[in-house]
Formats: C-alpha cells, structure tokens, sequence
C-alpha cells in the first residue's frame, strides 16, 4: 500500500476497535497511534501523537529476515518502510518556542537480531537544503543533518548518538548524564542520505554490537531522542520537546520497549601499517601493529593495542603559551577515546569543552594525552646537548589494553599502558654523537561507579585510582565522586575530591562541588566551590590548572525567544572569588555577556568584565608573589549569516595588563563554501600588547610592547563523503620590545622597578608554525587510508631587525618536523 494510504486504514481499524471495545486502548501497542501530520496535511492540522508523552512507551515490532532486503543508501524504496508507523512529532528547539516546525519530519523504526533501524523522511524545500561535506564528527558546521540520541540502559546512565548530515558525511559520539555530548567516539554503524522531490531522507542501521548495554530479560526498554538541524531557517528540531533551557535531557528521552534483543559475541581487529618519511633525520621508518576488540556480551568490552601506531594524522593547534599554567589538549587518539566515558568523574573532567563551564579548562584525574606524549624528566649529561625535538617527540608505546563493563548498577573501566625506553641522539662539547637511554612510565587506571535513577531521579558514587611508575618516582592519586540530579530535574550537583601521593612529596588534598538549579525554562543558575591544598598534584596523568586554591564561583544566565526585536538573546553574568593557603587574594572579578541572534541570523556579541586588584602566586615560576592591578575587558564579535555559501565574523577587544598597560585586539574570519565539495576559510588575528609583564629569570620581570600576529587558512576538498584532501596552515608571530624592568618582592606586595641587569636586550621574538597536508580515504566504516606530510617549527630568537615576514620564512626554513606518514587501518571481524 503506499504509505499515506496504509496509515488511514490502520487509524481506521484502531479507531474500530476502541468504539466496539474501549478497553482496548489500555492494551493497545502504542506504535498504532499515529499523528495526521505524517500523511502530508498542512503543518497547522498536524497532530502530536501518543508518542510523543515521555511517560508511554512504544512497543517497536522486529522484522527478522529484513537485514538482507535493506540497503542503506538514503533511499526509503525498499517495501518494509511502508510496513512500519511513522511518527511526527518534531518542535522547535532552538529557538526554543517549541511550536511545530514549517516542514513535517516523519522517523520510522524497527528492529532485528542485528540492529536497530532508523528511516527519517524530512519534507523541505529543494532549493532550501544545504549540504556540506567534511570529515567525520565536525558538529560546527550549519548544514541539514539528522541526529538520533539512543540511551541503551533505558534509565538515563549514559547513551550514544548518531548524526548523518545531508551528504553522508557521518558523526557519532556518547552523552552522559544529564546533556555531556562528547564527540570522541567512533562506532562502526551505517548511515546514508538521498535528496527527495520532497525535501531529503535518510537512513541509520545501528548494530547491538555497536553499542554497550545492561543485562536484560526479554523486554528491554531503551530511550530515543530525534533532533534535525534545518540549516537555511538556522534552527534545531526535536522529539521529544528537550531544549537546552529546560534541565531535563537523558532522564526524560522517549521510550521504546523491544523483545529478545540479545546481542552476540562480537570481535574486530584492526591492523594497520604505516611508514614515516623524516625528512630531517634522513630515515624511513616502518611500523606494524595491531588494534583489537571483544564484547562477549553486551556488558562487557575488551580492548588493546599492539605495537600502536600514534602517527601524526592530526595536528594539535598552535598556541604560543608563556604563563606559568599549562595549556590543556584533548585527546585524538582512538584506542583511548573509545570506552573513555567512565573515566570522566565529573562534567569539569569532560575534556571535549561540554560542561567545562566556569573554569574554562578541565579539572580531571584522566588525561590521556600524558601517555605516551613528551618524555618526562629527560636524562641528561653535564656537556652534552640534545635537541629540542628529541625532548618533545611523543613516547613510543609498548602496548595497551582497556577493560569496560558493568553488572547490574555498577560500572567499571580498568586501563593498562606501557611505554618503551627512550632514547635520546645528543653531541657532547666536541660535537661527538652522544645516545642516552631511560626507562619509559607506565600507567594505571580503575574506576568504578554505582548508579541508580529510580523514582525518576538521579544518583550516583564513583571511585577512581590513577597510578604512573617511573624512574624518578610513583605517582598514586585516589578520588571519590558524587552525583545528583533530581526528580523534576531543577536541581543538578557534581562533586568530587581527591587525594594525591608523591614520592617524596608530602600527601596533598583537595577538590569541588558543583550545584546547578533551573529556574524555570531559560533561567538557570550555578554555583561552584573548590579547595586544593598546596600539595595535591594530579597531573602525571591528570589535568589540574593550580593548586594551592579556594574559590568560589557563580554564574546566571537568562536566554529568551519570545521577542519582537530579535530571534533568541542569551544574557549571562558571572563572578569568582579566589585565595591562596597564604589568605591572599588570588584572582576574583565579574564578567557580563550577551549574545543577541538576529531574525536575518547574524549575531552580535558583547562581554564586559572587571577584576579587581590581587597577587599573582604562579608566574614568577617558585620566586614570589607579587601584586597586579585591576584590569577592564571589553569584546564585541559580529557574526553573518552561516548558512550563506560566503560568510564572515569579525570583532575587537580591549584588556589592561597585569601592571596596567593597554592591550587591544583585532581578529576576522571569512568562510567561503560555493560548492558543498569545496571550503576555503581563513582567519586573521592581530594583538597589539603594551607593557606585557613576562618573568625572565629568578627574581627577574620585564614588561614589554609586543605585536602578535596569528594568521590561519585551511583549504579542503571532498572527492567524495569518504575521501577528504586538506591542506591547514597555522602560525603564530611575536616581536616583542623590552620596556620596564621589576624584582618580585621578598614578601607578597608591589614589584619593584630596576634597572635592567647587565647583558643583552630581552627583546625576542617568537615563530610557532604548523602546515598539513593530509588525504584520507574512508575504504570502509573505521577503516582508512593516510598520507599526511606534516612540517612544524617552534622557535624562539633574538629580536634583531627581522620582520614579521623573515619570521614566517624562518619557522618554514628552520622545522622541528618534517615528515610524510602513509598509513593503512582496516577492520576485521563480526
């Protein structure tokens, strides 16, 4: 029957039923009751269906022997579509009027022994579809997409999601409670899209070993949730009603119920095999090495890695950092992002940016990217010299395996990782080859939590222990981690504290809570406290901006869509208070920001903030502490039109210096997208800083008048959704001129002007650089192809008379790497 005329006749026959035995109702599967909107009537007369109250559950109907019929293409021609209910039940949410979209949007589900499916058939203008391809799991960009959220435990514990964008191109990910999206993991699914005469379509086969999930009897409920961004109107729909302004996300997800899903044994592997081109060390290097994965129930997941490959196939941005806090970078290595979820205590742990919130990095006891990254404590002899590039390369590993799992309200993760020896090339005064060798670190992780989220609320208790074995010393931390969230969803609080263990560093202390409370839909507040003593130190695995704090924090935001003047504006105001051990103030001030979406979609955003006067504790680098003085901060940032194939942003700032110099920055973006095939964007910053306050040596400060310069520019091109051309160019340009010179005071105060020591300027200069070029080819779902030359630099000179221009030919004359990587990853298994 063809669809429309199917659906009637269904209605028709329940509608029977229920007048010859109203009883029925309350025994009627739920999949009968389909809203009038999905036969095509004009969106006014649509009619939300019994689907859509987050209290009833649709029973899905399975249709074993359907997996062999089914190509996912996008194409919704195969005749088991027409068979199965369509439901439309898609609100707006952002912006969040939660009124019924202009365009009707109609999923159908069912299931097999092997996997869930998904149709989507999305009604839209032709001339409206955007469709831009990129790579897998860029979410930024504004382009038609179809996203399904599946929390596989039914009870809100954690969940995974889909994305196809119009296009094929693929993204995918996890989400913990209640609204942590990250975009770290990759699933081998199959997804698809087709343009209709209608609008576009798609298709998702998600198979059960794909995902991990609780032990079940024979009925087994999970939790759905459907969003569709509609690039040219700039807005996000969804089912069920879940904006970002209301608290609830994965506790109130729609209900589906289905029988006798038990997914089978399951195992991958994925050997790869790679050959790197050092154009500097004169050598060809081969590596071979293997992946491997086990899920013998749906409980339980092992994975490992032989001989890994952690190439350069990405690169990290280029930040030019001179504080005395370290600059944090995620995580892009795929054995530790898979399964990486229950190592995240906390949303401060989440390392993707998702629940960072008010401290703007991350809090966390797991940083993977300190395995296998840049040796540490480097040996060396008096006299002998090792380049700079043999103290950063990345550690070779040995090996690694991971374990996840869990049993009944208890999850688990157990991580092993193992490094080789390093060995380091130097020359000794007589420029003589000098080679040294010393023990690589391994590293320990185990973590297990409890949940529970009956009676419509959430709570939970975790613990989790870190351990990293090396020749200069053991480094053992131990945390504990709470959870809440309540019934109604209005109250969310997080916490954690932990305790560290040095060799020969007394037992240091410390740790947060977090208190989240909506007031009603676009109201919300937060709350935030944190004490570390001066000896907890997490971060020969983990990640913890300073110790030797306690801080309080707020934050209130305000977002309404109900205006005449604009389409959304958000409104925000935040403030902190922050001392040392010591009793000095450390830090503290008000920030305002506010960010206005217009109806032509342009915005506009403007932040103002004032922090009073305080001591700084950290960048004399262990000599002191001394005063800063109060500082103004003023942004203003327009943005175009993103769904336009040519769009652009632009905006200014003004800051005082920490001794009250006057800093002002420029910056302008241009994207330009004539085809969804090709993208051209660049970027353009420059930073004018006047009495920039750096610490030379000891005691030692000097201000500065420095020009900044950050240009950036990335080109690529798409063959096809799986195969990807691009080239990126970064870098990062500093002249700075020494201007007043001061001594840290022997007791917290003033710094004390001088006169500059015997010996040479301090002017210098700065040349960061990073250019890629890298194809890609998707051969099959997690299976690729690389060549990837990637030619990087980092130097640090003199000022001398050279200009921006000579330090931009210097950084490309003088690298640190330059290198051609061919890698081949392909995927074995059920």
């Amino acid at each position: 029957f063809d669809s429309r005329v199917g659906i009637r006749m269904r209605q028709a026959l329940w509608m029977l039923a229920l007048i010859l035995n109203p009883r029925a109702l309350a025994e009627t599967p739920l999949w009968v009751s389909v809203g009038s909107g999905l036969t095509g009537d004009p969106p006014g007369d649509r009619q939300t269906s019994a689907a859509a109250s987050p209290d009833r559950v649709i029973v899905l109907d399975t249709y074993e022997g359907a997996d062999s019929k089914i190509v996912i293409d996008g194409v919704l021609n195969e005749a088991i579509w027409q068979m199965v209910p369509a439901y439309d039940e898609f609100v707006v949410l952002e912006p969040d009027t939660l009124e019924r979209g202009p365009h009707a949007t109609l999923i159908r589900l069912f299931y097999t022994q092997r996997g869930l499916y998904l149709a989507a058939d999305m009604e839209q203008p032709q001339e409206t579809l955007i469709r831009r391809l990129s790579g897998r799991d860029v979410r930024e960009l504004n382009r038609d997409s179809i996203n399904l959220t599946l929390d596989t435990t039914g009870e809100g514990k954690y969940a995974f999601w889909f994305g196809i964008n119009l296009g094929d191109s693929l993204m995918d990910g996890t989400a913990l409670p209640e609204r942590q999206f990250s975009g770290e993991w990759d699933g081998p699914w199959l997804g698809a899209s087709a343009e209709t005469s209608t609008g576009w379509s798609a298709e998702f086969f998600i198979p059960w070993g794909t995902v991990s999930m609780p032990a079940s009897g024979n009925a087994r409920q999970m939790g759905i949730y459907l969003s569709r961004k509609v690039a040219y109107l700039d807005e996000r729909w969804g089912w069920p009603a879940l904006p970002s302004t209301k608290p609830r996300f994965m506790s109130a997800l729609q209900k589906i119920e289905m029988t006798g899903v038990a997914p089978r044994q399951q195992y991958n592997v994925y050997p790869f095999s790679a050959v790197t081109f050092d154009a500097i060390d004169h050598e060809t290097r081969y590596k071979v090495g293997a992946d491997l994965f086990w899920r013998p129930s749906s409980n339980f997941q092992l994975n490992a890695t032989v001989n890994p490959d952690f190439g350069s196939v990405e690169s990290d941005d280029v930040v030019i950092n001179l504080s005395a806090t370290e600059t944090f970078f995620p995580e892009k290595r795929l054995f530790f992002l898979e399964g990486q979820e229950i190592f995240i205590a906390s949303p401060r742990a989440d390392t993707r940016g998702q629940g960072v919130g008010m401290s703007g990095v991350p809090y966390t006891m797991v940083n993977t990217r300190r395995i296998g990254g840049k040796p540490v404590a480097a040996v060396t002899l008096p006299g002998v010299v090792i380049p700079q590039r043999e103290l950063i390369r990345p550690v070779e590993m040995e090996g690694a395996a991971k374990v996840t799992g869990q049993a009944g309200s208890f999850r688990y993760g157990l991580l092993g990782a193992f490094e080789k020896d390093l060995k380091f090339h130097g020359v000794d005064g007589s420029q003589a080859p000098v080679r040294l060798q010393q023990n690589g670190s391994d590293y320990g992780i185990a973590r297990v939590l409890y949940q529970n989220s009956t009676g419509g609320s959430y709570k939970a208790l975790g613990f989790l222990s870190t351990a990293v074995l090396h020749r200069d010393g053991d480094a053992i931390v131990h945390g504990m981690d709470w959870h809440y969230l309540s019934r109604n969803g209005k109250l969310k609080m997080d916490g954690q504290t932990f305790m560290s263990d040095l060799d020969s560093v007394e037992r240091g202390y410390g740790g947060f809570v977090d208190f989240e409370y909506s007031v009603r839909q676009g109201v919300n507040q937060r709350l935030g406290i944190e004490y570390f003593d001066e000896h907890v130190d997490i971060n020969d695995l983990g990640f913890l901006s300073r110790n030797d704090n306690f801080r309080v924090r707020a934050a209130h935001t305000r977002t309404r869509s109900d205006l005449s003047w604009a389409r959304s504006n958000q409104f925000d105001v935040r403030g902190f208070l922050q001392e040392n051990n010591d009793h000095l103030f450390t830090g503290g001030g008000v920030l305002i920001g506010n960010r206005t979406t217009f109806d032509n979609l342009t915005s506009l955003v403007l932040r103002a903030g004032f922090l009073p006067k305080g001591f700084d504790d950290l960048n004399s680098f262990g000599n002191g502490t001394y005063r800063v003085e109060e500082k103004l901060d003023f942004s203003v940032r327009y943005q175009s039109d993103t769904s336009r194939p040519l769009s652009f942003a632009f905006g200014a700032g003004f800051n005082h210096e920490d001794l009250g110099g006057k800093s002002f920055k420029y910056e302008g973006e241009i994207e330009w997208r004539p085809t969804d095939r090709f993208s051209l964007s660049g970027a353009l910053a420059y930073h004018d800083r006047e009495g920039w306050l750096l610490h030379q040596d000891g005691p030692d400060f000097t201000t500065f008048d420095a020009d900044q310069w950050t240009p950036r520019f990335n080109v690529e091109y798409f063959i096809s959704a799986k195969q990807q051309f691009r080239i990126s160019f970064q870098w990062v340009g500093i002249r700075a001129k020494e201007r007043e010179f001061f001594l840290v005071p022997s007791k917290p105060g003033g710094l004390i002007p001088t006169t500059k020591p015997p010996g040479p300027p301090d002017d210098f200069a700065i040349s960061d650089m990073v250019v890629q070029a890298r194809y890609r080819w998707e051969i099959a779902p997690l299976s690729d192809i690389f060549i990837v030359y990637t030619r990087t630099s980092d130097i640090t000179t003199a000022l001398g008379n050279s200009g921006f221009g000579d330090l931009v030919s210097d950084a490309w004359n003088r690298p640190i790497g330059n290198q051609l990587v061919m890698k081949i990853r392909y995927r074995f298994g059920s």
